[in-house]
């Protein structure tokens, strides 16, 4: 009989944010080809949004997984509001999911608030082990209140904790040095996202540039325009660059892309669905990541998994998923750097071997080795709680 994984998290796909949490989702995919697995989405949305929608609470099942997605109508500037909703109907649905499911063996929390501090009272009130993965980027979004901190200070005290990179693991460590915080990184999708032939698009002509965003400030995207146009003041080597994805500075960005004479050159897609990214991917020469911050930097994966060479700045994961041999790293918010690392593509300085960056990312994020490695955490767990 197969183990039960009760997953809870704030951040999942849904109708109105389709990408939102993607990466949590593809864990808990994955996890359903070992466990049986129900997840609780508790998803705050705005009052105005609450309009919109046709179902507050909507339940699908497929095989091992059955995912409830459950929206908080909240206040969403007013954090301890936001908390206090998303705690309130967290615990409803999840005495729900222990009724219709029965008693899990273990709940894994993403997000230390509020669903690492959820998971952490639902463990002692009813002795289920219960374990964290934190992905939040910088993580001092959590300790900008008194209160928040000792929110912060209770989850991590009380739960396993697992960091998805070395990186997030030492700013988990500079508040509280006594956690115990493990490094596991996210699942890439290698099976679906694999070296591959398209017509997509493409231009033989041009070196082709890729990033895939939500479209914010924190992304870096403007930097990448700058370098951009740098790049084009000093090279004679045809290229273009792709911005993917939609967000709140997208209208921003194109305007910037305007002003910078890049429009013939750059071109934006808007939200691209699983199947348009990996063509993308597929379709280009280069992907590059401009972020201020990144925990992880699941996108990067993904483009490996194509056999893509990647550039990206150094802001945390895009260090541990970017092996030598597969990309280069340069500084945050700076243009020149990124315009430097693009000619050295332009001007084929570097080559690099698609096959080793695949095997990069299948070996370290794969779904198989993802599944041992949790495995064995979840086994560690089970045993110094019996």
């Amino acid at each position: 009989m197969k183990r039960k994984i009760l997953v809870i998290s704030e951040s999942y796909p849904n109708a109105q944010m389709p990408v939102s949490g993607i990466f949590i989702e593809d864990q808990a995919q994955t996890l359903a080809e070992q466990f049986e697995v129900t997840v609780l989405a508790v998803i705050p949305i705005g009052l105005r949004s609450l309009s919109r929608l046709h179902h507050r609470v909507c339940i699908e099942r497929h095989k091992n997984l059955t995912v409830f997605r459950v929206y908080v109508p909240t206040v969403m500037r007013v954090a301890r509001l936001r908390f206090l909703s998303s705690v309130y109907v967290a615990w409803l649905w999840l005495r729900q999911c222990l009724r219709d499911y029965g008693r899990p063996d273990i709940i894994h929390a993403h997000v230390v608030l509020p669903c690492g501090w959820i998971a952490a009272q639902a463990s002692r009130k009813w002795d289920i082990p219960a374990i964290l993965t934190e992905h939040t980027g910088p993580f001092t979004v959590h300790l900008y209140s008194s209160f928040h901190r000792k929110l912060v200070r209770e989850a991590l005290g009380k739960l396993s904790v697992l960091a998805v990179s070395p990186a997030l693991q030492q700013r988990i460590y500079e508040f509280i040095p006594s956690v115990n915080v493990k490094v596991l990184g996210n699942v890439i999708k290698t099976r679906f996202f694999t070296p591959g032939e398209t017509t997509f698009g493409r231009t033989l002509s041009k070196k082709r540039f890729l990033t895939i965003s939500l479209l914010g400030y924190s992304k870096g995207v403007e930097y990448l325009l700058y370098a951009t146009s740098l790049l084009r003041q000093r090279s004679n080597q045809p290229f273009e660059l792709v911005i993917g994805g939609d967000g709140e500075d997208r209208r921003r960005l194109e305007q910037l892309a305007r002003q910078l004479q890049l429009t013939d050159i750059c071109r934006f897609t808007g939200l691209l669905d699983r199947q348009q990214v990996r063509d993308w991917m597929r379709w280009c020469d280069v992907f590059v990541l401009p972020s201020l911050h990144e925990t992880f930097g699941v996108v990067l994966g993904e483009a490996m998994a194509c056999g893509k060479p990647v550039i990206a700045t150094r802001c945390g994961g895009p260090e541990f998923v970017v092996e030598n041999g597969c990309g280069l790293l340069v500084p945050i918010a700076d243009s020149q750097a990124l315009a430097d690392a693009m000619e050295r593509f332009l001007s084929n300085q570097e080559r690099y071997d698609p096959v080793f960056i695949r095997e990069s990312v299948c070996r370290r994020f794969g779904e198989e080795v993802f599944l041992q490695n949790i495995e064995r955490i979840y086994n560690t767990v089970w045993s110094t709680t019996r």
